[in-house]
């Protein structure tokens, strides 16, 4: 048998899968790797973004704005391997999502307010495509994970749309110093706009 040969059918063998198996690596990739499951594992938003495009692509200034931006609202973006994401989505069960993790890719997330995170991003997006004179989305949402679930980039915007907690409890505080009438219309009113936006992420997943 030719080593041509030998070395076709090892490749076709299936990896045998060893439990709690820690692949061996030097310190600096086994934090990223830590890093990564952190973001996994513990983040109430994850939104997964590209940041480079064929005709378009986020320059390192524009990076710093971005990077202070989301941590305005108490969250935070990484570059992590892609190779480092994909382990971590695949040991959280996120098995369908690992193949989508191509090309440049940003994660942006926030172990606080999803909401606040989902309103930065878009805003982020709509002056870049004003600055740039641009149609197309830069960063570009790939898909998202809220709470453990996963959303697509059409239901992070959607997410976007929803109010705030501080424009809720703004709302909230305005109505309790109105009389019981007009606070029981305007809390009817607070209530319907949020199941509405929330309706509205329901219908996009059905």
């Amino acid at each position: 048998m030719s080593a041509a040969t030998i070395s076709t059918k090892l490749k076709d063998k299936p990896r045998k899968l060893i439990p709690n198996y820690e692949p061996k690596v030097n310190k600096e990739k086994q934090e990223r790797l830590n890093l990564a499951r952190d973001i996994i594992n513990n983040s109430k938003l994850i939104v997964f973004t590209l940041y480079q495009k064929p005709n378009v692509s986020i320059k390192a200034w524009e990076f710093v704005k971005y990077n202070s931006a989301i941590e305005e609202v108490g969250g935070d973006i990484k570059v992590i391997k892609n190779s480092f994401l994909k382990i971590a989505l695949e040991e959280k069960n996120y098995n369908e999502l690992a193949p989508k993790i191509r090309g440049a890719v940003v994660v942006n997330y926030t172990k606080n307010d999803p909401i606040s995170l989902a309103k930065k991003l878009d805003e982020i997006i709509s002056n870049l495509r004003k600055e740039k004179n641009i149609k197309e989305d830069i960063p570009e949402i790939l898909f998202g994970i809220l709470e453990g679930k996963v959303i697509s980039a059409q239901e992070v915007k959607q997410l976007s749309k929803i109010p705030s907690r501080e424009v809720l409890l703004a709302q909230l505080a305005g109505t309790l110093k109105a009389p019981i009438s007009k606070l029981a219309s305007t809390l009817n009113t607070i209530i319907l706009k949020l199941l509405w936006a929330l309706q509205a992420v329901k219908e996009k997943k059905g």
